[in-house]
């Protein structure tokens, strides 16, 4: 995409093109073992860190595998529920999860407030500088904003590999991320120090 016009052509666009998509066999356990391969999320998982995921809705990226491989290996994976117009960070622990108004399921456990090693966070598409499109409810830009620009852990962006564009429309808040995945490879965009 050459003009990236604005984020709601963008992601009608964009979600036009995840509809129509032909159902991808388990690219989940491609996902899982890049994730893992990175150094990174294998020393989070060796330390015992929390990292935060996410449930996949039907049209994006499978999540499941990723969150059993990282919890297989050591991590506690933190998945986000909505609140107010914030992310609060629960433990996945394989405990009841309710879908809530916008179509999404989240966690109904008691959030943790513990900064994460990582973020694995979704997206529509990535640029090549690594801003991302998200779905326009501001979630994840605002449960990024806070974080410290050292130490932070990376931020991973999943989408498919036709999702990884020239350019996205980007405003001051937005947020670029480190490493996007897709099911075939993983791209490093910027690593935080």
């Amino acid at each position: 995409m050459q003009n990236p016009g604005s984020k709601a052509e963008m992601r009608s666009t964009l979600r036009a093109a995840r509809k129509d998509r032909v159902p991808v066999t388990d690219h989940g356990s491609d996902i899982a073992e890049h994730i893992t391969d990175l150094e990174p999320i294998a020393n989070a998982c060796e330390s015992g860190a929390a990292i935060a995921c996410y449930a996949n809705r039907a049209d994006e990226p499978s999540t499941l595998e990723v969150r059993r491989a990282l919890k297989q290996a050591g991590a506690r994976v933190l998945l986000p529920r909505i609140e107010g117009e914030d992310l609060v960070w629960c433990l996945d622990d394989d405990s009841t999860m309710a879908t809530n108004s916008l179509g999404i399921d989240e966690p109904v456990g008691e959030p943790i407030d513990e900064q994460p090693a990582a973020w694995i966070i979704p997206a529509l598409a990535i640029d090549e500088s690594g801003f991302r499109l998200g779905q326009g409810g501001g979630f994840y830009d605002r449960a990024l904003q806070d974080l410290p620009d050292d130490g932070r852990g990376p931020i991973i962006a999943l989408v498919f590999e036709d999702e990884i564009v020239q350019a996205v429309p980007r405003e001051d808040h937005d947020i670029p991320v480190d490493i996007v995945v897709t099911p075939e490879r993983v791209r490093w965009l910027a690593m935080p120090d």
